[in-house]
């Protein structure tokens, strides 16, 4: 007896208990071959026979459960899709009546999709997925878990904006997760977005939580270490981001890294040379090269200038904007806009003369209030460190007696810090010259 003529003779049984049996047979004897597989034409019209508003609404139920579990175990995807995309579109009408199930389907659809490495339309098949109904029970891990995949699927295509929304949902949820696996899941891509979104900081600070997390593999945390330092480094300069850069150099597992060399430098305030910056550009992701509003200047651009005109701002007094652009690479009003900006925010201190056409460092040249970091480094190798205390400034003569003072200071602990080292290693030749 063919397909049809089954399906006809179970559509006459007037008992709801014996018509899910008598479809299942039919699906397993008429429909699905060697268990799994199946004709596209025979399971759609199945599916039109079982869902069929004469069956009822429990039955249909029933049938579409067996249905979902044949449509798993396929290997054939193309026909899978297409079956599954059939089903979805003959329930959406009744979609109350079959909540359940057409979750299940969709998530299957949405596998297919991501197998095919089409994340968008993985992402737009679960967001079908009725969360919010008040004729199920719906439990919050399983609602963290579907807006997590989401926001997964959408970071894969760089659509930060989508996956920022649904983020925000999980984040409600998340609070209420025992499962170690979700609670990841969620920080590293909330990380992501962070990353995308610009807020460089931040995700910094959350890459660098990550690689610390002993259950993820190896591979794993350094790449969250590298992603830290990349965040890092294209983080706006100032206080905040000098913090970031310290924490990360101090920790031996950059010294690995590919970008270790322009986070030392960073961090020890010294110039970027534009070859360093192009070979650390080459290992950025295509949002941390895009272009910024004046479509000329990326966002590593803008970190560079910024770094480099804080590191001179830490060696000179004041400077021309013309001397300036010269050493940043840019014309003389981009460096003035530059230099405007990061003292407008207090990210540097310092003035600017539009007639004379000059930068003053207030913390800059001879004088510099601010132990650098390199000064920091050398005084870790020692076994006593100290603390440089400055006086109270008032007004521009103060602020230049106490600079003065700080640097005559810092020259006295340089000089003591390298007879310490010099008794270190050659102790006679100490005691010989009296030095101590």
């Amino acid at each position: 007896m063919d397909l049809q003529a089954r399906l006809q003779q179970v559509s006459q049984v007037t008992t709801q208990k014996e018509k899910p049996l008598a479809y299942r047979q039919i699906l397993t004897e008429c429909v699905l071959r060697n268990g799994t597989e199946f004709g596209v034409g025979d399971l759609k019209t199945f599916l039109d026979a079982a869902m069929d508003e004469s069956v009822g609404r429990v039955a249909s139920r029933q049938v579409l459960q067996d249905v979902c579990g044949a449509l798993e175990k396929s290997t054939d995807l193309e026909a899978k899709k297409e079956v599954l995309i059939y089903a979805i579109e003959q329930i959406q009408p009744r979609v109350v009546s079959f909540e359940e199930q057409m979750s299940q389907l969709r998530e299957q659809l949405a596998s297919v999709y991501e197998e095919e490495e089409d994340y968008s339309a993985a992402a737009r098949t679960l967001q079908g997925i009725p969360l919010d109904s008040g004729h199920r029970t719906i439990s919050d891990d399983y609602k963290l878990q579907i807006y997590i995949r989401i926001v997964r699927l959408f970071l894969e295509e760089d659509d930060h904006v989508n996956a920022d929304t649904f983020l925000n949902r999980a984040a409600l949820l998340i609070p209420e997760c025992k499962d170690l696996v979700t609670q990841l899941t969620f920080k590293l891509s909330q990380a992501r977005v962070l990353d995308f979104k610009r807020r460089f900081l931040e995700a910094a600070s959350k890459y660098h939580e990550l690689s610390y997390v002993p259950q993820l593999d190896n591979e794993e945390r350094n790449r969250c270490l590298g992603c830290a330092v990349q965040c890092a480094v294209l983080a706006g300069a100032g206080p905040q981001r000098s913090r970031m850069l310290s924490t990360l150099y101090k920790d031996e597992r950059t010294q690995s890294l590919s970008s270790f060399p322009v986070l030392e430098k960073m961090y020890l305030d010294r110039v970027l040379r534009p070859s360093e910056v192009s070979e650390f550009a080459s290992h950025l992701q295509e949002h941390h090269l895009a272009k910024l509003a004046d479509g000329v200047t990326t966002v590593l651009d803008r970190a560079v200038e910024e770094h480099n005109l804080l590191s001179c701002s830490k060696i000179y007094n004041n400077i021309t904007f013309d001397e300036l652009g010269a050493l940043l690479g840019v014309s003389s009003d981009s460096a003035e806009q530059v230099a405007s900006s990061m003292i407008a925010e207090g990210r540097m201190i310092g003035s600017i003369d539009q007639i004379d056409q000059l930068i003053f460092f207030e913390s800059g040249g001879a004088g510099a209030i601010n132990v650098s970091a390199a000064d920091e480094t050398l005084g870790e190798q020692m076994a006593g460190s100290r603390t440089v205390q400055q006086p109270p400034a008032t007004g521009r003569a103060g602020l230049e007696m106490t600079k003065w003072d700080s640097a005559i200071q810092s020259l006295c602990f340089h000089v003591e810090e390298t007879v310490s080292l010099l008794n270190v290693r050659y102790p006679d030749y100490v005691s010989q010259q009296g030095l101590i």
